[in-house]
């Protein structure tokens, strides 16, 4: 590629970033018109393509349906480009800025009549926060969402927002302890596909290569295999109440988990997880007799290879 076509393709990797892909498609086709045989060029015309008319279309929405649309949306187009992102990297990452500052705009723009009840100043918050986390902004992001969990306290999908950005912070123990916490609050709530840091995404890789699961059961198994695999090895002590309600959370599961209507293949992981959160209660509290042998055989019964990992 010449000189001027490299400074041309720069050019458009500078619209795309301020969210204008129509702009850039122009530039790239000139660009294109001398070095037809250069695939990045192509992705770059693919991806304006992409977005040209979706982006025309939001001026019908209002500033909250603009910036839900453009998030999901981006799920979508993540999995559309699947492993080209590696590859054309400064591409996916110009598409990427110009998408989030679009929706961080939008966002920002909601009025304060449309968010007066303390969940809907948390979800905004929420968005925010993954916007500016998009756009490389994680200490912005990180009080975006601790604001937010002022306003819902407990939220599994804004706790492990607050982790990711943690982890992105080079925070590695809070980040872990903030993880625990959100898989263990709710693990379906949690949008694993917009979760950035290397700790959870490698944690998810690995557990997809080694154990196949994917969808809501792979979400279910995050934490098992979390545990197994010690990354989330940070613990806190839980409180009395946290004591009482966790062991009637075991027991409403494991009668759930004997109807043959309800969801084995959710329930088990989500079982054990809540074994793991007793037995490390009663160690810290240096109860190891029959409490926690009987922990384990339940989860010896319930899944043998976790056990086996479990106790090594």
């Amino acid at each position: 590629m010449s000189i001027q076509s490299e400074e041309g393709l720069k050019q458009a990797y500078k619209m795309l970033s301020q969210g204008e892909p129509a702009e850039a498609k122009k530039l790239l086709a000139d660009i294109l018109e001398f070095n037809l045989d250069n695939k990045e060029i192509d992705f770059a015309v693919w991806c304006c393509s992409y977005w040209i008319d979706f982006i025309k279309k939001l001026a019908k929405f209002d500033f909250y349906e603009r910036g839900e649309s453009l998030l999901f949306q981006w799920k979508t187009f993540e999995e559309a480009f699947g492993k080209k992102k590696e590859i054309f990297a400064r591409t996916i990452f110009s598409v990427q800025t110009g998408i989030f500052s679009l929706a961080l705009d939008s966002f920002s723009s909601v009025s304060q009549e449309s968010t007066r009840l303390p969940a809907q100043k948390a979800d905004l918050l929420l968005k925010i926060g993954i916007c500016n986390k998009k756009l490389g902004k994680y200490d912005i992001a990180r009080s975006n969402l601790m604001e937010a969990n002022k306003f819902l306290p407990g939220s599994a999908q804004i706790i492990a927002e607050m982790a990711d950005c943690c982890a992105l912070c080079g925070l590695e123990n809070e980040s872990k302890v903030l993880f625990r916490e959100a898989f263990f609050i709710d693990a379906k709530k949690i949008d694993i596909s917009m979760l950035d840091s290397e700790l959870i995404k490698c944690l998810v890789q690995k557990i997809k290569d080694d154990h196949g699961y994917s969808g809501s059961e792979l979400q279910y198994w995050i934490p098992v295999y979390a545990v197994l695999y010690g990354v989330f090895n940070i613990k806190r002590e839980l409180r009395s109440v946290e004591v009482l309600k966790l062991k009637q959370d075991i027991y409403e599961t494991e009668n759930e988990i004997k109807n043959p209507a309800n969801n084995v293949n959710q329930l088990k992981p989500k079982l054990i997880y809540m074994y793991f959160w007793l037995v490390d209660h009663y160690i810290q509290k240096n109860q190891t007799g029959s409490e926690v042998s009987d922990l384990l055989l339940k989860i010896k019964i319930l899944d043998r290879n976790v056990y086996d990992l479990y106790i090594k």
